[in-house]
């Protein structure tokens, strides 16, 4: 009994930290937000290239290219209009390929059947050895 008591503290005490700490909403009275051009002036210098802002969790959001072309999406507090939040999109997120691959994978890069690891598994012209227990 004792136990499941200590689980459930720790579980609710490990669960109140980590909502703490994910709160990046904004909690500004709407009379101290300043007004949207000001945050389109924000992000001109910048230099990112806004292509949307609207509002989330009390902040204003803003996608669009950041100063070297790539695409981001940031939180703004309404009042000081400093960055909350932000996320940058990988370039390679619509790849489907894993990752080692898609470094790997260009000219002159080798790919999987060049060379295999020097061990009895990929003898030549032999099916694999393997025990099952």
């Amino acid at each position: 009994m004792t136990k499941h008591i200590a689980a459930a503290a720790l579980f609710l005490v490990a669960a109140g930290t980590g909502m703490a700490m994910a709160d990046d909403d904004c909690h500004v009275p709407m009379n101290q937000w300043q007004p949207r051009e000001a945050v389109e002036k924000m992000a001109e210098t910048r230099g990112w290239q806004v292509s949307r802002i609207k509002i989330d969790d009390g902040c204003y959001q803003v996608r669009g290219l950041d100063e070297t072309g790539q695409a981001f999406k940031a939180k703004i507090d309404p009042e000081t209009l400093s960055v909350v939040n932000m996320k940058r999109k990988d370039r390679h997120d619509d790849d489907d390929r894993p990752r080692e691959r898609r470094q790997s994978s260009g000219p002159g890069a080798s790919g999987p059947s060049d060379t295999l690891p020097a061990n009895k598994l990929f003898e030549t012209g032999k099916p694999p050895k393997s025990v099952v227990k």
